[in-house]
C-alpha cells in the first residue's frame, strides 16, 4: 500500500501479500504483491477528507494481460476523478497468470481500488477482493477467479446485471446463484437472467485464498452491457 506520510497508517490497516502454495490452481495476482500494486495508483487532486471503494472486475490472458475490465463508480463521494485514477492504475498494473494444474488460464477477477484522506493525510491502496467476506476472512483475502469460457451470450441489448454465489475451498459453486438485475428492457430479462445464471452455476473456479490457503468465499460475476453501472447503484447493494 502507498503510504504518504508515516501516520497514514492509522487510515486502513496494512496489506499482506499471500504467499505462494502448493496445489492444482494458482489465482492470478498482481505482479509484486499488492503493495507494489499500490505504488501506481495515482491519488487524485481532492482535498477534502474522503473515503472511496471503486469496484472494478477485469478478464485477464494466459499471460496475465488485461482484456477488458470496467469499474463500478457508485460507492464514494461519486467524483469522476477517483474512478480515472483506478482506470489509470488498471492500465499500469501487472498481473501474473492463473495455473490451474500447471497450465496458464483466462480469468474473469475483480477487485477494489481504495482511496482515503483525512486532513493532510492520504492513502491509496488495492484489495484482491470486493469485500464480500471481509467480516470472516479480513481484507486481503484473494476472491474466487472464473477461468472457464463463457457459452455463447444471448442478444441482451442493454441489459445488465450482478451474480453472486459462494465457492468452495475445492473451487466448486456451492448453494443458490444469487441474481441482481437492474437496468435494461423488461422483455430481454428472462433470457439474460437464464444465461447469466447458468454462466455462474456451471462456472470453474479457482476458490478464494487466505494466506495461501484455499477457503470457501463469494464469487461475483458481472454481465451485459457495462455503462449502466455509471447511472444507479444497483438494487441490493
Amino acid at each position: 500500500m502507498k503510504m504518504h506520510t508515516v501516520a497514514a497508517v492509522s487510515l486502513i490497516a496494512s496489506l499482506i501479500v499471500a504467499p505462494a502454495f502448493a496445489g492444482e490452481s494458482v489465482p492470478a495476482r498482481f505482479a509484486g504483491g499488492l503493495d507494489a500494486a499500490a505504488e501506481k495508483i495515482r491519488f487524485p487532486n481532492y482535498k477534502r477528507d474522503v473515503t472511496v471503494y471503486i469496484n472494478c472486475a477485469a478478464r485477464l490472458s494466459t499471460t496475465g494481460e488485461v482484456e477488458r475490465y470496467f469499474c463500478l463508480d457508485y460507492y464514494g463521494v461519486g467524483d469522476t476523478k477517483f474512478r480515472a485514477a483506478a482506470e489509470e492504475f488498471i492500465s499500469a498494473a501487472e498481473f501474473t497468470p492463473a495455473l490451474v494444474n500447471g497450465e496458464p488460464k483466462p480469468v474473469e477477477i475483480y477487485f477494489r481500488v481504495f482511496f482515503g484522506r483525512k486532513g493532510e493525510l492520504y492513502a491509496a491502496g488495492v484489495f484482491p477482493n470486493w469485500g464480500d467476506d471481509a467480516d470472516t476472512l479480513g481484507l486481503e483475502y484473494e476472491a474466487p477467479q472464473r477461468y472457464n469460457e463463457d457459452p455463447p451470450a444471448p442478444k441482451c441489448g442493454s441489459v445488465a446485471g450482478m451474480s453472486r454465489v459462494l465457492v468452495n475451498a475445492n473451487g466448486e459453486p456451492s448453494g443458490e446463484v444469487g441474481l441482481i438485475m437492474s437496468y435494461g428492457p423488461v422483455e430481454h430479462y428472462s433470457v439474460c437472467e437464464t444465461w447469466m445464471t447458468d454462466v455462474v452455476r456451471n462456472g470453474r473456479y479457482i476458490p478464494a485464498h487466505q494466506e495461501g490457503k484455499p477457503v470457501a468465499a463469494t464469487y461475483v460475476e458481472l454481465a451485459g452491457n457495462p455503462e449502466w453501472f455509471t447511472l444507479r447503484k444497483p438494487d441490493g447493494l
